[in-house]
């Protein structure tokens, strides 16, 4: 994490909250506990936002865009919470919370894209070529299933191809750790929503365990990697 000497009294709580929500929502889904999982949830990506805000020297408070990053964790926060009701016979508040997921995406993009560095060309080029081969993958195996969800899911897939994309425009202009951070973060947050997109299918992959590991990890290292990109 981003400090400067000892951590603070506010950083230290922040972490230990974060790292307490992350444990019980675990433990939750191991003991398929539905009541103790949507209590925990919602607060995941609420505290990780209150991470990156305590961490967060404070001379860059107002720079930088912060409210990008804050409006990405917000709306992927709403995304949860929708992503909790049943979906029985309707699929309205699954496809609401791949709504705000989407949201979500474009304001983390928006927020690599506009940080002041030196922005690398051919990194994102060489990512579009990956992007596009998995994309045509993605598209063949969701319409192999009994629900043939593609056209519908795709879109939202195209999100998660955006914030990979800024991502690799920074390559060269911070430190190489800092990109590669958010790099593996997104990677880890894209296959647990691909996890998820096999399940709407009828083609389960893995099950919830992994789907909110990767998707925690990922979002973690990716708020990690944007605290490295100000040192």
């Amino acid at each position: 994490m981003v400090y400067h000497g000892a951590m603070t009294t506010k950083q230290i709580a922040i972490l230990v909250l974060y790292i307490i929500d992350v444990t019980f929502c675990l433990i939750a889904i191991k003991r398929k506990a539905s009541r103790l999982y949507a209590l925990t949830k919602p607060f995941l990506m609420l505290l990780l936002l209150g991470i990156y805000q305590f961490f967060l020297p404070s001379n860059l408070w107002d720079k930088n865009n912060q409210i990008l990053i804050a409006l990405a964790l917000l709306f992927h926060s709403l995304g949860d919470i929708l992503l909790l009701f049943p979906r029985g016979k309707t699929m309205k508040f699954f496809y609401a919370g791949m709504i705000a997921f989407f949201v979500g995406h474009i304001f983390y993009a928006n927020w690599f894209f506009r940080l002041p560095v030196k922005h690398c060309i051919w990194c994102p080029i060489i990512a579009s070529i990956v992007c596009i081969f998995f994309e045509y993958c993605l598209f063949k195996q969701l319409m192999a299933g009994p629900r043939k969800y593609a056209p519908k899911l795709l879109p939202y897939s195209l999100g998660l191809v955006a914030v990979l994309l800024s991502i690799a425009s920074t390559f060269g202009g911070v430190p190489l750790y800092a990109s590669l951070s958010c790099l593996v973060g997104i990677v880890l947050f894209g296959f647990s929503d691909y996890c998820i997109f096999r399940r709407t299918v009828r083609l389960p992959l893995f099950g919830q365990m992994v789907v909110m590991t990767t998707y925690i990890g990922g979002q973690s290292l990716i708020i990690l990697g944007a605290l490295l990109m100000q040192i």
